[in-house]
């Protein structure tokens, strides 16, 4: 009878474990919809941050105050967005503030850059390819081998797998020759094989100092940035601008971010003047032109819109709209006090997590509690058992209590 118990709380808890994932993830399938934002954006002309409406052909524009403006008018206001179209149409300005304007400063000046918590923070295959950075030939060429870098630096050859010795330690001299300390902690770069150049890899050490690495002319060019003397490196994302006015955008272990920008052969440090952001949830996005960055931080309480001088990177103005609730967030606040999920925002690494939706379930499983131990005939302490487990585990446990047989202590005896 004892070992018949056991088994039934060991089923009870392992179906509700399973509830615990399917009902919410059912219901959220039925009710979630996307945070839906406006685009917003800063005008070089209006000098503030003006929202768009991309669906509405006849007025797209609103600013601050609420005036809403027709498509040629948004046309003129944004010119460093719309540059495309008012070159079509013959309406591009030859210079704004005193800057000359044409389309190929405008394009070299133009920036896109998105942080994403899964992408940061999901580990990389440990495989990088090291292009020739001063290639004879325009573009670049896919290299023969591949690299790796944690205790050691290795390159392989990707025809018979085997590595080249020779270029191995040609580049682990030249690691060794300016201080770098193994083991790596990480290793950023981009490998796309289509960008403009190439500007190597950004490693950490294991004495958390950044170093700049790449092959120039087929020799190894390996430099300490000494970022890490002022600043608690936390990730780096190689961004190679097509002006190659920086090397990428930099997070210290507070969440503030910077640019690495190179001030006569030496690597300089400039903050984006926006607040901490949070590296575990938040998502950034940053839209850059000749004048100003527009900068936007989508956290759980909303979105925080700066507007950035390109130059300074100083803020100009700031915009916060808060987040409005959607139809899961009520339904998760007041049927699942807690439910596990195996996917995330902010990892694609699929593994079990608990997310604790707050105080407003426990009314409806009281009620639940309440309910479900009246109608049972059984009395003492089955009753007192399942008022305390459904209180806890509020619906997912009133279900896996309904389809599980009564192994109450009557109908053991009798069998």
């Amino acid at each position: 009878m004892k070992s018949k118990k056991i088994i039934y709380i060991q089923i009870l808890l392992f179906v509700t474990f399973i509830g615990m994932c399917a009902i919410p993830s059912l219901c959220k399938k039925i009710t979630y919809s996307p945070d839906d934002y406006p685009f917003v954006y800063y005008s070089s002309i209006l000098k503030e941050l003006c929202y768009i409406d991309f669906h509405d052909k006849e007025t797209p524009m609103r600013d601050g105050a609420g005036n809403l403006y027709t498509t040629a008018q948004y046309d003129s206001l944004m010119p460093l967005f719309n540059f495309r179209q008012l070159m079509v149409d013959g309406r591009l300005p030859d210079s704004i503030d005193g800057h000359e304007i044409t389309p190929p400063i405008l394009m070299s000046k133009s920036i896109i850059y998105r942080y994403s918590p899964a992408k940061f923070k999901t580990p990389d295959v440990g495989l990088y390819m090291m292009y020739e950075s001063m290639p004879k030939r325009v573009g670049l060429e896919l290299p023969d081998d591949v690299f790796r870098m944690k205790d050691k630096i290795e390159f392989i050859d990707n025809a018979s797998n085997t590595i080249n010795t020779q270029k191995s330690q040609t580049f682990q001299q030249a690691l060794d020759k300016a201080g770098y300390s193994f083991p790596t902690q990480w290793v950023s770069g981009n490998m796309n094989p289509h960008k403009r150049y190439d500007e190597g890899y950004f490693c950490l050490d294991d004495s958390r100092q950044l170093f700049h690495v790449k092959m120039v002319n087929g020799r190894p060019f390996v430099r300490n940035t000494h970022i890490g003397d002022s600043i608690t490196i936390e990730g780096f994302t190689v961004y190679e601008a097509a002006d190659k006015r920086f090397y990428g955008f930099l997070f210290d272990k507070m969440g503030s971010a910077y640019i690495i920008e190179s001030d006569e052969g030496k690597y300089k440090a400039l903050k984006l003047d926006i607040p901490p952001i949070n590296l575990e949830n938040d998502e950034m996005m940053i839209m850059g032109n000749l004048l100003y960055w527009t900068v936007s931080v989508t956290s759980k309480k909303g979105k925080d819109i700066y507007a950035l001088k390109s130059g300074t990177l100083e803020c100009l103005q700031k915009i916060a709209i808060e987040r409005t609730p959607g139809k899961w967030d009520n339904v998760s606040a007041w049927l699942f006090p807690a439910y596990l999920t195996f996917e995330h925002n902010n990892s694609d690494f699929i593994y079990p997590r608990l997310t604790v939706t707050g105080y407003k379930a426990f009314a409806v499983n009281l009620a639940l509690a309440l309910l479900f131990s009246l109608v049972i005939s059984n009395p003492g302490k089955k009753r007192l058992f399942n008022f305390l487990f459904v209180l806890l585990t509020g619906i997912t446990g009133l279900i896996a209590l309904l389809i599980l047989p009564d192994f109450s202590t009557k109908k053991i005896k009798s069998k």
